[in-house]
């Protein structure tokens, strides 16, 4: 099975978890980050992870995290790519593309971690696309 796809496996095994603010247990609660987290671990990804962000995290912590990772930007949505976000006019949200037009994600309006489509609601709040792909891991980008 390739990253990409182990990836959206993880992620998939949390749905239905409840939101939580800074979760990061399987069956018991997610943030947005948390989710992200469980799918970078389950493919070998070292993740630095921080918990010290409030419920609106700033925008340049949230990109710097991400690209400390090793993510890139990319200009199209591939499986297996984080989706970033805005809210209030930086960046504040983020989800893992199951597809170039759905993803998964931990999202407290709907009090859970939810699959959806990226449609005109989504499509008009994405700031950034990013892929990881960290060197010696032969993750490669579909």
């Amino acid at each position: 099975m390739e990253d990409s796809a182990r990836m959206i496996a993880a992620a998939r095994a949390c749905l239905g978890t409840p939101f939580h603010h800074q979760g990061r247990q399987p069956g018991v609660g997610f943030d947005c980050i948390g989710l992200i987290i469980v799918a970078l671990k389950a493919v070998g990804i070292a993740v630095n992870d921080r918990t010290d962000y409030g419920r609106r995290p700033d925008g340049k912590s949230l990109i710097d995290a991400l690209e400390s990772h090793g993510a890139v930007a990319v200009n199209t949505i591939c499986a297996g790519d984080v989706l970033v976000f805005r809210y209030d006019h930086q960046p504040q949200h983020v989800a893992l593309a199951t597809g170039a037009d759905s993803m998964i994600h931990a999202f407290a309006p709907a009090s859970a971690v939810v699959e959806t489509s990226i449609g005109a609601y989504w499509k008009r709040r994405l700031v950034g696309i990013y892929s990881l792909i960290p060197e010696g891991t032969g993750f490669e980008r579909i």
